[in-house]
């Protein structure tokens, strides 16, 4: 599990960080990612208070250290959310609000401007880009939820496959999994995908409650439900690319 708590820096900006317990850990240790991701993981059952005073112990060498970190790209404020399985194009506003708000909310609007969301806080979680994705991430599972679970079901019943659970997540290399207890598991990011290639990967797990491989076997049922599926699996990896979260 992890928390996020803001660190007062000498220049008075406030720059997140997380309390990540761990039963793995031995002692308590620190973390600044390439992206800026500050983290401090503590071992199970310790009180939070420890990795508090050891992040402010810390503080120079965080500062000294966030001066070194270059930001990518990718690691930009999006600025517009495409989810073509639903047809559907968002913008996204970011608005600072109170500067004692801990925490980013999400606000959905639809209007003559079109469709619209809205990212409030204060300015120091707002510049943080994995704070603002994470919130993003968080709307994708949400919508996700109802709209893979109807798609899969479908899918499932025209091909005579079955499955016992679907599960959401927002996992970075992995578009789904399936258990060999037949539960499936689905990235909310496929939400950016068309739908012919949402189905070659759902087709793609259901194969997997047959065949729990990729064997020829397993290939020639996912091409028994989908005879495309190699020009979908190929627009799935070109346009994975293009996701801003």
């Amino acid at each position: 599990m992890s928390d996020t708590f803001l660190l007062t820096l000498s220049n008075g900006y406030q720059y997140p960080y997380q309390i990540i317990h761990s039963k793995r850990a031995k002692y308590i240790r620190i973390k600044l990612s390439r992206k800026g991701l500050l983290s401090v993981t503590l071992p199970a059952f310790t009180k939070s208070k420890f990795a508090h005073e050891f992040v402010q112990s810390k503080r120079n060498w965080i500062e000294k250290n966030l001066q070194n970190i270059i930001h990518e790209d990718e690691s930009k404020l999006p600025t517009n959310i495409n989810l073509r399985l639903l047809n559907e194009c968002w913008s996204v506003d970011y608005e600072e609000e109170n500067p004692t708000l801990h925490k980013l909310q999400l606000e959905e609007t639809n209007d003559s401007t079109g469709l619209n969301l809205i990212i409030k806080g204060n300015i120091n979680l707002l510049n943080d880009p994995n704070i603002s994705c994470k919130l993003l991430t968080s709307w994708c599972k949400k919508k996700a939820k109802t709209i893979f679970n109807d798609m899969l079901q479908e899918l499932a019943e025209i091909h005579g496959f079955h499955y016992q659970r679907l599960s959401i997540r927002a996992q970075k290399t992995r578009w789904g999994s399936c258990s060999h207890q037949k539960n499936i598991n689905l990235n909310c990011k496929l939400l950016f995908m068309p739908e012919e290639v949402v189905k070659y990967v759902m087709i793609h797990e259901l194969c997997h409650t047959i065949e729990m491989n990729h064997s020829s076997r397993f290939w020639a049922l996912v091409k028994d439900c989908d005879p495309d599926f190699q020009a979908h699996k190929k627009q799935l990896k070109e346009l994975s690319r293009e996701i801003p979260i």
